[in-house]
């Protein structure tokens, strides 16, 4: 599943030079021609990196940050559909360090958790205290079928989770769902919740029970803004609500104005329970396909970030969401700009460590692929099928590598692994063949030789291979080489929460990981830089059409990309050259690239 989006091709070297011989009459073609050249001359773009998730449909996105690593749990919307409604039956969690590459922990617990619940398993979040983690989530309770709100435990932030108290924890007329905790700093935790009106009550520090009596919200138009043409619901305020603190101002973000589609507005006030003052729009549009929206805001390694969903991967809709991500930047006064949705998504704050095992479920970018539980712990990649492939976005490669090590398994006759940099027809580091192991889950590490990278660069693992259905199952790779002599501060991915992708003294944060991490956010190589290496392209640049609404990648066109330590070659400054000499004529409108879609 997924899609991402590619530039067409602008002229190549040789075409620009060719230009310098015309006559006068088309020397505004010519400097056309250049400018189309000199945006190919600017760092490689990425494929898309929004939605965040593309093995699943995720809808109603929670983030938590613990011990360095952020995790985002998510709803889960199912393949098939019942009854043209929500279908949602469990909900997943992943974690980063880097805000780029994904591990996919699976599922830390489904609707089932609740053995008085018998469906319906919507928008929640969890947080941590006191060494556990208390999950709170809405479900449809058997016996009222009505909505209510459970609070799950467990001593991992993956879980799995478990029912605290076997019974729900609220019941109220305040319509029971879309629960969000935060715990003040006094102590005190909080839990709003509520569609079409908001409610509280204070828990207590055991984070399952509560003291006084569930407390209403007062839904005014000065709290939650004014809603046109709907006389039942005055406010703007919908569903959705999470609850933050920033610099002693209280944050109530909500889903505002269904459903066409929702939008996501706030509120903020001096104290934990109001007066709430509305201060405006923070998503207008999420930008594809679905009528819900759901956000949590936080800040992670010195960044401020917003998530939202959308339904934009392949059959995507109201039914089948996929969650993205915006960084921004609050303004003086605390207050939040609107964010525009991006195919893009944040940058990167740290580079990827290859040179420990990295779980193949650790992914910025896929395409044709599901993930299952593994045999071996945590969770591998299947549903491999030719031309798929997996993107690792900001590799650092130190100083080379000689080999690549892959865990898979394989009940067919298996396939291969090409080992691509800075886009799927990049630069070939080696092809890995994967043979049939006996089995969908008879696990075999196979070594292949690899060379061709140094430096910080975009990995692509494209699959190939013959037949139908699974080629093999992937659980785990590896690069051995020089570049892992250096200091390796983290690790790609583990099972057991922390992903850890700071890499060689870059500072990334390298929590959860198997080395003694690197410390802050630090050295991180920014997407869009042009970070590549060796006369090779920037690895990860971002680059929008009409608006930023698409990434891109350099397919091809003048491969003239600027890079660390390369220098401007003889065509470069014939170019430049050229441009000078006609910089005084009429240049002639640059046609917009045109973008088509890749599934």
């Amino acid at each position: 599943m997924g899609h991402s989006y590619i530039l067409q091709p602008p002229p190549t070297p040789e075409h620009c030079v060719r230009q310098r011989g015309r006559f006068a009459a088309e020397r505004r073609l010519v400097v056309a021609i250049m400018v189309l050249c000199s945006l190919v001359m600017a760092p490689a773009a990425s494929l898309a990196d929004n939605p965040i998730i593309q093995t699943n449909y995720t809808a109603d996105p929670a983030a938590m940050v613990y011990n360095g690593t952020l995790y985002v749990y998510t709803g889960h919307d199912e393949d098939v559909t019942v009854n043209n409604f929500f279908t949602m039956n469990n909900w997943l969690v992943f974690s980063t360090t880097d805000m780029v590459n994904w591990t996919d922990h699976g599922s830390p617990m489904s609707y089932q958790t609740f053995t008085w619940a018998r469906g319906d398993a919507w928008a929640a979040q969890p947080i941590p205290r006191n060494g556990k983690f208390y999950y709170y989530a809405p479900v449809t309770a058997t016996a009222t079928g009505a909505r209510s709100i459970g609070v799950a435990v467990s001593s991992s932030p993956t879980g799995p989770f478990a029912d605290a108290i076997g019974k729900p924890l609220i019941t109220s007329d305040c319509g029971d769902i879309d629960p969000t905790v935060f715990i003040d700093d006094d102590g005190q935790a909080y839990l709003y919740w509520g569609n079409p009106s908001s409610c509280y009550v204070k828990l207590n520090p055991d984070m399952i029970s509560f003291s006084g009596g569930i407390n209403h919200v007062p839904m005014t138009t000065a709290s939650f803004g004014t809603r046109v043409g709907n006389a039942q619901r005055a406010t703007l305020y919908e569903e959705g609500p999470w609850f933050y603190k920033r610099n002693g101002l209280y944050y109530l973000a909500f889903a505002a104005d269904c459903c066409a589609p929702e939008k996501i507005d706030y509120s903020t006030s001096p104290g934990p329970t109001g007066p709430w003052a509305y201060k405006g729009r923070i998503y207008t549009s999420a930008g594809s396909a679905s009528f819900t929206n759901q956000t949590g805001i936080f800040d992670f390694m010195g960044h401020s970030y917003a998530l939202y969903h959308n339904g934009a991967l392949p059959g995507g809709g109201g039914y089948h969401r996929s969650v993205g991500i915006e960084e921004f930047k609050y303004n003086s006064d605390g207050t939040i700009p609107t964010i525009n949705p991006t195919a893009a998504g944040p940058a990167a704050i740290a580079n990827l460590n290859p040179f420990v095992q990295t779980e193949a479920e650790t992914i910025a970018f896929s395409s044709g692929l599901k993930t299952e539980v593994c045999s071996e712990g945590g969770m591998d990649v299947t549903s491999i099928n030719n031309g798929d492939y997996i993107k690792v976005r900001s590799v650092d490669f130190g100083s080379g590598i000689t080999s690549f090590d892959v865990r898979a398994a394989s009940a067919a006759n298996g396939g291969s692994i090409e080992l691509h940099i800075d886009s799927l027809a990049g630069p070939l580091l080696g092809t890995c063949a994967v043979q049939g192991t006996g089995g969908a889950q008879t696990w075999v590490t196979k070594s292949c030789a690899a060379s061709g990278a140094t430096g910080i660069h975009d990995l692509f693992l494209k699959f190939a291979g013959t037949g139908t259905g699974n080629l093999f199952s992937f659980n785990w790779w590896k690069f051995g080489g020089p570049g892992e002599s250096v200091d390796a501060g983290g690790t790609g991915g583990t099972d057991a929460g922390g992903m850890g992708s700071g890499g060689r003294g870059a500072g990334g944060t390298g929590s959860g990981g198997t080395a003694a991490g690197g410390s802050g956010a630090g050295g991180g190589v920014l997407a869009g830089t042009g970070g590549g290496s060796a006369g090779m392209g920037g690895a990860g640049g971002t680059g929008g059409i009409g608006g930023g609404a698409s990434a891109a990648e350099d397919t091809g066109g003048c491969n003239c990309q600027n890079g660390p330590g390369r220098g401007r070659g003889a065509l470069e400054i014939s170019l430049l050259l050229l441009a000078y000499r006609f910089r005084r004529g009429r240049r002639a409108p640059v046609s917009e690239k045109r973008v088509r879609p890749v599934l």
